[in-house]
């Protein structure tokens, strides 16, 4: 009883809507669990291919779903986060001996509860009666800037240079350029320059809302391998903001898990290594480390979702 009670008090603190006619998910909480387990050991089995973006979709498992430990399901759910935290660790110790300068300038990213924020699922996309806009930004995205943003965010540097001013506020960023500015305001959030980068709900909503209409375009269009690592990216924002209209399409989970190598346990791209969005280590059985870590980050959102459906 006393878990339950906890449960209901961490998972109300705004009401939770009423939806009809949405259609039914016929994936479990059981089949999340395994495949994450699968990916995580992968991870654990191949720890010196990894790059420090692996460390950041499982420190999202570990602090997304620590709060569910005590609910339904909370046995299998802590043997989860506590595999997440340990191959964290270990992926936290490979980067810094073997990417020293990298690892330090953004290993903060790897700290236990920088995601710990939990944003109860509910509806957004009638808040506000705006007209989306789809122009998209020429600029191209430079992981290499979002990187030193972040970087001056973690260590608080709140003084903006013009590329992060130009990351933080492009109304027309898309793609890779607007998940990376969901991200920076993810970060900025927990870091103590927060009352310099507060964005307006309204900015939020915008920007959140043009991610939405991009992963429902992926989708219309049968998920081309070529947009699934910013897909499954897409999905783990959008959960980290609890927007439940990323979690309402049952074809869109069975979709992200067919994606799993059947034997590695790993997300891969099969047919093309030149389109993928970051400097990718591509490791063995042609796995990749960059979109392993956002599946798992994805599939930890999904999880979180059913979990708190049955609360």
């Amino acid at each position: 009883m006393m878990r339950t009670m906890h449960c209901l008090l961490i998972f109300t603190v705004v009401p939770l809507l009423v939806v009809c006619n949405q259609s039914s998910i016929t994936i479990t909480t059981d089949q999340i669990i395994n495949t994450l387990t699968r990916a995580l050991n992968f991870f654990s089995l191949n720890i010196n291919q990894v790059n420090l973006d692996a460390g950041i979709g499982t420190r999202m498992v570990a602090d997304q779903l620590r709060a569910y430990t005590v609910c339904k399901q909370g046995k299998s759910v802590k043997k989860l986060v506590d595999l997440s935290e340990y191959v964290t660790g270990q992926i936290a110790r490979s980067v810094r001996h073997r990417q020293p300068n990298y690892y330090a300038q953004l290993s903060f990213l790897l700290t236990p509860g920088i995601f710990s924020k939990i944003e109860p699922f509910q509806f957004h996309s009638n808040k506000y009666q705006i007209h989306t806009e789809k122009q998209c930004s020429s600029s191209k995205f430079v992981e290499k800037n979002s990187d030193l943003c972040l970087h001056a965010l973690g260590f608080s540097k709140c003084n903006e240079t013009e590329p992060c001013i130009k990351l933080r506020s492009d109304p027309y960023a898309c793609r890779y350029s607007l998940t990376h500015q969901i991200l920076y305001s993810i970060i900025a959030k927990q870091s103590l320059c927060r009352q310099q980068h507060r964005l307006s709900s309204l900015k939020e909503y915008q920007m959140i809302s043009r991610m939405l209409n991009e992963s429902q375009t992926i989708a219309s269009k049968t998920f081309p391998e070529s947009d699934r690592d910013l897909f499954m990216e897409q999905i783990a924002f959008g959960g980290l903001l609890g927007w439940s209209e990323f979690f309402q399409e049952n074809n869109w989970f069975n979709e992200l898990m067919s994606w799993q190598h059947p034997n590695e346990g790993c997300f891969g791209n099969d047919t093309n290594h030149m389109n993928n969005k970051r400097e990718e280590m591509l490791m063995f059985h042609q796995c990749l480390s960059h979109r392993t870590s956002v599946a798992i980050a994805a599939l930890s959102q999904i999880l979180r979702y059913l979990l708190s459906r049955d609360i």
